[in-house]
């Protein structure tokens, strides 16, 4: 490596001896100049500046890193609390949503023709001409083949097959459904069919001149004694006259949305009063 002031061929005593007669003309003439100092201040300051511009480049690189750092790590533990949150939030909305639910049934239905209790749909099978649900509620729960079914709105259907834990619910729209009703400012006898179609029932056998008109009313008759009387089943949405035909052709929107269920109401009927017998 080069010496900085003189070569390396000059004796190291001549050397040092050249430095202090150079420091000591300094500190003389900075004597009798007193301006030298205001000089050398004046000629030192780029350095210190940039001295001090590279301390507070490093002092802010490094603030910004602890910054970054503390930012990632508050980063990941709000991952990791969002998702020990989320099954708690799932949770939370499915509760919301079942509450409404039962809110509607209850405001549907506000004094239920008997014993009811509420259950769950846990399978749906809605195959050509066959519409049918099976809920989390069976033989051991008290549940009958027979049993009516309701729904936020009306009559959903009938149980068709009980097991210990669960049981099989024929909708109204099913092919082999056929619930005995009445227009509601009547007592004109009517039958209500399914038609395999979730969103269209039929009422069969009426006459070309019926009486019947759409926006009519169909409730339960309680002919039969399976269903109570008075429980909303439809409304005539279609009245079609076929002068080829005997009959009209009437359809009916169901009162309950039969593909969208996933909670119901199982009704057992409120038993008949017995008559008193005085001796």
């Amino acid at each position: 490596m080069p010496a900085l002031f003189f070569p390396r061929r000059y004796p190291p005593l001549l050397r040092v001896a050249v430095l202090i007669v150079l420091s000591t003309f300094v500190s003389v003439f900075s004597e009798k100049h007193p301006n030298i100092e205001s000089v050398s201040l004046t000629m030192a300051y780029p350095v210190q500046w940039i001295s001090m511009q590279e301390i507070s480049f490093w002092q802010q690189a490094n603030n910004y890193l602890q910054s970054r750092a503390a930012l990632a790590s508050e980063n990941v533990r709000l991952r990791a609390e969002l998702i020990r949150a989320q099954p708690k939030l799932l949770e939370a909305d499915i509760l919301r949503n079942e509450n409404r639910q039962l809110l509607a049934l209850l405001d549907s239905i506000p004094q239920p023709p008997g014993k009811v209790a509420v259950a769950q749909v846990i399978a749906q099978n809605f195959s050509p001409g066959s519409q049918l649900l099976v809920v989390n509620m069976g033989a051991r729960a008290g549940i009958f083949v027979g049993q009516p079914v309701l729904a936020t709105g009306g009559v959903a259907g009938q149980v068709v097959s009980v097991s210990p834990m669960s049981s099989e619910v024929a909708l109204l729209s099913d092919l082999d459904s056929s619930i005995p009703v009445q227009p509601a400012d009547s007592d004109t006898p009517l039958l209500v069919d399914g038609r395999g179609d979730i969103d269209s029932l039929a009422v069969p056998f009426q006459p070309r001149n019926t009486s019947l008109k759409v926006g009519d009313r169909l409730v339960t008759s309680g002919l039969g004694g399976r269903y109570p009387p008075g429980l909303h089943v439809g409304t005539i949405a279609a009245v079609i006259h076929n002068g080829d035909q005997p009959f009209a052709q009437i359809a009916v929107r169901p009162a309950v949305r039969l593909g969208q269920l996933s909670t119901v109401l199982m009704l057992w009927d409120r038993p008949s009063p017995q008559p008193v017998v005085t001796p």
